[in-house]
């Protein structure tokens, strides 16, 4: 398995604006320079990484919603960034349970303000940017 400094490399490849952390703890793709899409395979591989503490995935189309059990699972995962991407209320709701989330960015995603402030009543001590 890739380690995060190769997936970015890959993904930067492919036209995404990317950034990791010296650690591998912080993993940054934007796809906002890009029609490319954030494949599948590669999505499945970077929310494998356990050590990740931040992930920033702003701007990710199709298929993140499906993945919410690996982001999850990402116990050390502090900062979720899902600004623009195609995130939806089901989704995010099952955020919830996250252990050490601090901050989550839901920021011009299909996320209602309803589902957000169900959030902010469930996840005390996380700040919800909306």
């Amino acid at each position: 398995m890739q380690d995060e400094r190769q997936f970015a490399e890959r993904l930067k490849q492919n036209g995404f604006a990317t950034g990791c952390s010296k650690r591998g703890r912080l993993l940054r793709l934007d796809g906002r320079e890009t029609t490319a899409h954030l494949e599948f395979e590669l999505l499945q591989q970077v929310v494998q990484c356990s050590a990740l503490r931040e992930l920033y995935l702003p701007h990710s189309r199709e298929m993140l919603n499906l993945l919410v059990p690996e982001l999850v699972g990402l116990e050390a995962l502090k900062v979720l960034d899902l600004e623009g991407s195609d995130f939806n209320d089901a989704s995010v709701l099952q955020l919830v349970g996250h252990p050490k989330l601090q901050v989550l960015n839901v920021r011009s995603t299909q996320v209602t303000a309803d589902c957000v402030a169900e959030l902010r009543k469930a996840m005390i001590g996380t700040r919800i940017i909306f």
